[in-house]
């Protein structure tokens, strides 16, 4: 695919004979923010160190921008931007001087690309202030600007919002959403702050024990919810369900049960009057981003 930054395809990592990762395939496309996420032991910080070459991958293929990073591994190396455990500055040095001093390590970075940087992140009125005195979101912003001076293809961010309060989350998640939107960055994000996952992300992918559960739209996952429905005639309801909607539904305590994308609900619901049928109850069990993934991990930590 032309725009497709990262990809991972059947990825495998044994680590003492334990297979760690299983098989994982997932992509991003450039613009485009995907939410890795996995409780604790799933897989997400190997998966994490193979995509940033820390780790070779055991059997499978990644690529950064068409680069292997196994072949190819300074190219493919040289798209990404990425946060790891909190950023690495200088409190001694003000913004500025920490980030001249990182650009001077990569000599296609410019005073222009250093700037540009700075104001993708809206750190031009601190920049010249001693790290020493920014804000833990200040420094999250910095550290934000120094994955950016080389122009990225790709940004890497684990646990980017981790301390924030309430307001710094809010600024942090507009930044990452003009940084992919606007910028067109592919952007890979693994929290365990799921209902922020799910309001900066385009795409999820959920891992546990290795394998990958679940990889689809944000959209996709919390339209399609399971619906109640009480009709005047319940098999003729499931009949219509599945013939004119094509949706599958099951009959328990009288009530059908099915699982409905919540934008044609109420087509759905003209349909059956349509057909006769009198509507005498429907609700819907409306989920969170986390309460699928509470679902589908069985319970287990958010944290990883």
């Amino acid at each position: 695919m032309e725009n497709q930054v990262l990809l991972l395809d059947n990825v495998h990592k044994t680590i003492k004979n334990k297979e760690i990762v299983k098989g994982i395939s997932f992509s991003i496309n450039a613009g485009e923010i995907l939410g890795f996420l996995g409780p604790n032991g799933a897989g997400k910080s190997t998966t994490l160190r193979m995509i940033v070459g820390l780790s070779s991958p055991t059997r499978g293929i990644i690529t950064i921008d068409g680069y292997s990073i196994t072949k190819d591994y300074v190219k493919a190396m040289s798209k990404v931007g990425c946060i790891i455990e909190g950023p690495d500055l200088y409190n001694y040095l003000s913004g500025l001087e920490n980030l001249k001093m990182l650009s001077s390590m990569n000599k296609n970075v410019t005073n222009e690309d250093i700037m540009k940087a700075i104001k993708l992140v809206g750190m031009q009125n601190r920049i010249n202030d001693k790290v020493s005195t920014y804000s833990l979101g200040m420094k999250q912003r910095l550290g934000l600007a120094q994955a950016l001076i080389h122009k990225p293809k790709l940004l890497i961010l684990d646990e980017p919002t981790n301390g924030l309060d309430p307001s710094g989350i809010n600024e942090f998640r507009h930044i990452i959403h003009n940084l992919a939107k606007k910028e067109n960055i592919a952007v890979l994000i693994s929290s365990h702050l799921i209902s922020e996952v799910e309001l900066m992300c385009d795409t999820v992918a959920i891992i546990k024990n290795g394998t990958l559960l679940k990889y689809s739209s944000v959209s996709e996952l919390l339209n399609n919810q399971d619906v109640f429905f009480v009709l005047s005639d319940n098999q003729r309801g499931i009949e219509i369900l599945k013939n004119k909607w094509n949706i599958d539904s099951s009959l328990k305590d009288d009530k059908i049960i099915a699982k409905v994308d919540i934008s044609k609900l109420e087509e759905i619901n003209s349909s059956f009057i349509e057909e006769g049928l009198m509507i005498k109850f429907v609700n819907t069990n409306q989920k969170t981003l986390e309460d699928l993934f509470l679902t589908l991990t069985e319970g287990n930590d958010i944290i990883s």
